[in-house]
């Protein structure tokens, strides 16, 4: 259990500065992520081999100065219009043991990972979620008319698939989806690639695996990247750079039911779509109440860059698409 006085001491700790006599020990990548997070590295203390700064540091570094920085500055306050980020520091547990065993488990590296970029994403993004449904009756019976005709060695058509090249689509026409925002730099950073990542589910924790050029690929290439690169995440054969590089991300949740959720965005970029569990419900369609394949959709946005009559004209623009399989043939 924490000590009274604890908390002050570590605010003073992080408060003094390292003293670096020569070149900062961190590698290129973990000065580009300082670079990226708007810290000094010259500030930062390395907890690795002969102070060597790693990832971590540069982290653990931004959290534990987003809430001292605007009184230094002069600025707001946090939480004020304008103001800095607020960092929390991790919380007190209790000493569980007093109501019964309790066991502890290292964390895996992975799972670790996933934690830190949840929190910087947590304290970086101002999310929001905008929710709505599509009516994929006809493109389902399409796609699994296509997937009995498939030869020997084509690969199988997904809903995901689909999604993505709708996604794409919809990226080419709301560029604002397909971007990044430079808050040090008050800028908004365009990119001219669709890169969609792709949450997948694996025995070792959710991992983001990125189909490149998405809005360059048929519908057919689409589907064999995918099924490629979700069958090597889950086998553990991707390489590190299969997850770097992803403009914006879906993740399919319906494969496990659940008919909405509110996805984290994948920082640093400013949106996700997530896709509920698809399913034949009643509809009113010219007067009649008749049967009809629904899949829920979640976006969420960065409200720091994107409004919320974005957020609808997109998610209707990827509905539409769904909706009419002809706009899906003629986008290439």
């Amino acid at each position: 259990a924490a000590r009274a006085g604890d908390g002050h001491r570590a605010a003073a700790a992080v408060a003094a500065p390292p003293v670096h006599t020569g070149p900062v020990p961190a590698a290129p990548a973990v000065r580009k992520l300082a670079r990226e997070m708007s810290v000094d590295i010259n500030l930062v203390s390395g907890s690795g081999p002969s102070g060597r700064i790693l990832r971590e540091d540069v982290e653990r570094f931004s959290l534990g100065h987003r809430g001292a920085a605007p009184a230094a500055r002069g600025e707001s306050a946090p939480g004020a219009a304008g103001g800095a980020e607020i960092a929390l520091p991790p919380a007190d547990l209790p000493d569980f043991s007093q109501w019964g065993p309790v066991r502890r488990v290292q964390a895996s590296q992975i799972r670790k990972t996933i934690a830190r970029q949840m929190v910087r994403s947590w304290l970086s993004v101002t999310r929001v979620t905008h929710s709505d449904v599509a009516d994929i009756t006809e493109v389902e019976a399409n796609r699994k008319r296509l997937n009995e005709q498939l030869k020997e060695g084509q690969p199988k058509m997904t809903m995901t698939a689909i999604v993505l090249k709708a996604v794409a689509a919809a990226l080419r026409e709301h560029a604002i989806f397909n971007c990044s925002f430079d808050a040090a730099a008050g800028e908004i950073i365009y990119k001219d690639y669709i890169h969609i990542g792709v949450a997948v589910d694996t025995p070792r924790g959710l991992v983001v695996p990125v189909i490149r050029d998405v809005d360059r690929k048929t519908l057919p290439e689409v589907a064999a990247a995918l099924n490629d690169v979700a069958a090597r995440t889950r086998e553990s054969k991707f390489e590190i750079a299969d997850l770097r590089g992803g403009t914006f991300t879906v993740t399919n949740v319906g494969a496990l039911g659940g008919t909405g959720s509110t996805p984290m965005v994948n920082f640093p970029e400013v949106a996700i779509l997530a896709l509920g569990k698809a399913s034949l419900q009643p509809a009113v369609r010219n007067g009649q109440i008749v049967p009809r394949f629904l899949l829920p959709l979640a976006l969420s946005f960065d409200h720091r860059v994107v409004d919320g009559a974005d957020a609808a004209r997109f998610t209707r623009d990827v509905i539409e698409m769904l909706e009419n399989p002809l706009r899906l043939i003629s986008f290439a």
